[in-house]
């Protein structure tokens, strides 16, 4: 029997607890996530109550298991220019029990889309060299690796690579 097929929506805040257990469970499930310190219910109320006007997350839910993923899509940058507003960055997080069972991509294809509709045209994000399994979904769904760093991260007391991704939006 496989699991339901999660309706994706916009998170509100009132989905703090589903997004921070979710969250909570890669950072201390030991997936290899740039994220080191587990996040309450009342900072991610107040993470969703202030994401910039075209930010948004994307929850998926299913009628069993309530919220068992995320994904959050911001701006990659907000300094004094508009010279990257075309630009987003985005973070995926699927509940371990959900892996690889399609959630991420549906995830994708509505962030996708919904990026679009906010005028941005390119996703660039990272993530770490070590976490084969994100760079295998990232890849599936078009990103191209445009660079790497030593030493970028530091999650507890060691220093790890990330690798710089990218996917542009529109065609051609």
């Amino acid at each position: 029997m496989s699991a339901p097929a999660p309706t994706i929506r916009r998170a509100t805040p009132e989905d703090a607890a589903g997004v921070a257990a979710v969250l909570n469970g890669a950072i201390l499930g030991g997936s290899p996530t740039l994220l080191d310190t587990p996040f309450s219910v009342e900072e991610e109320r107040a993470y969703i109550e202030g994401l910039p006007a075209r930010g948004f997350i994307l929850v998926a839910e299913t009628p069993d298991a309530g919220i068992v993923g995320f994904q959050v899509v911001v701006p990659w940058s907000e300094f004094a220019t508009t010279a990257h507003d075309h630009v987003a960055t985005m973070g995926t997080y699927v509940d371990a029990a959900r892996r690889r069972l399609g959630v991420g991509t549906a995830l994708a294809r509505r962030s996708f889309a919904a990026a679009l509709d906010l005028g941005y045209d390119k996703i660039f994000t990272d993530l770490r060299a070590d976490n084969l399994a994100s760079l295998a979904y990232h890849l599936s769904l078009g990103f191209t690796v445009v660079g790497s760093a030593r030493g970028q991260a530091r999650v507890g007391d060691r220093d790890v690579d990330v690798l710089f991704i990218e996917r542009f939006l529109r065609k051609g």
